[in-house]
């Protein structure tokens, strides 16, 4: 990713973001994928008031859901070890993703591996073949063959491609990206939390805050499409621009008109799991074997074994 110019400024961030001459798509061969991430204009609009429609199913998360949540986390109390990622972040991502798309059959371990694979996708930006990540063709498999739970978000999606709201190209690609977002985003950020939760037990009077520090994902990209100057720089057609979204930049979520849609359920997991887990860790709890994510735009934890010291 070496041809990206990065902005550094925050203000710099907040305009790029803004900006509507700015493209989501990197062009070339992904200039047609029918991803609401990489989606501009009219077409972006449309797909996401249907997506936002999927999203305001969760909102609030249910009162199952919120109990699920809990009861996974009960058992980590009775153990003097266990991963923040295994045992805490990814049962609750998994279990909110079942709850956004709504699909009678599990969301196998099988299926989370190959969704937090279809990462892959957005390396579209540095030049990687688009359509080719087979992880993201098997997701998108299980869901256009799932049996969809009456009312929950696959049959929405499926009730928005009968009425004409969305192509038959969407409908195969938007689970996948809803769920991956769901998954793999919560549980980066879930695991990232959990740790600063760790080092920091008084983060817990501001859970809210907590949250909006951690940016699952790095950095946003945007082509130039029609040539202007910004953070003292003429930038050209074609020319890239990665938009840090880290703690320094207090934008998590993003900004503008990609402005992550599901942030309040996120809000709303991350202060149920992050409260449960605070009754969990003690002064005498400890990070151990802590090992990061390397992918270029996801931010995460790979691994991150808590235990009681002896």
């Amino acid at each position: 990713m070496d041809d990206f110019f990065v902005l550094d400024d925050p203000a710099d961030r907040v305009k790029a973001l803004r900006d509507r001459e700015l493209s989501s798509n990197p062009g070339g061969a992904a200039a047609e994928t029918p991803n609401l991430l990489l989606m501009d204009g009219a077409d972006h609009r449309r797909l996401r008031a249907v997506v936002k429609e999927v999203i305001a199913l969760v909102e609030p998360l249910p009162d199952a859901v919120l109990t699920d949540l809990r009861i996974a986390f009960s058992p980590l109390k009775s153990l003097r070890r266990f991963d923040l990622v295994a045992d805490f972040a990814r049962p609750a991502a998994a279990r909110v993703t079942e709850a956004v798309l709504g699909t009678v059959e599990p969301l196998g371990e099988k299926l989370l591996t190959n969704l937090s694979e279809t990462a892959a996708n957005l390396d579209v930006w540095s030049g990687g073949p688009a359509g080719a990540d087979t992880a993201a063709l098997r997701v998108a498999m299980f869901f256009l063959k799932a049996t969809a739970v009456e009312g929950g978000g696959l049959a929405l999606l499926r009730e928005a491609h009968e009425a004409g709201r969305i192509t038959e190209d969407e409908l195969m690609i938007t689970p996948v990206m809803l769920a991956h977002a769901a998954y793999e985003n919560s549980m980066n950020f879930l695991a990232l939390a959990g740790l600063e939760l760790l080092r920091r037990p008084d983060v817990l009077d501001d859970v809210r805050g907590l949250i909006h520090e951690i940016a699952p994902t790095r950095f946003a990209a945007r082509r130039v499409t029609t040539p202007f100057s910004l953070a003292g720089k003429d930038f050209t057609t074609g020319d890239k621009l990665a938009i840090p979204l880290g703690p320094d930049a207090e934008l998590a979520f993003g900004l503008g008109r990609h402005t992550c849609p599901g942030s309040r359920v996120a809000v709303a997991e991350g202060e149920v799991a992050l409260r449960a887990l605070a009754e969990i860790l003690t002064p005498d709890h400890v990070a151990e074997d802590v090992r990061y994510k390397t992918h270029a735009v996801f931010h995460g934890v790979e691994r991150a074994v808590v235990a009681l010291r002896t």
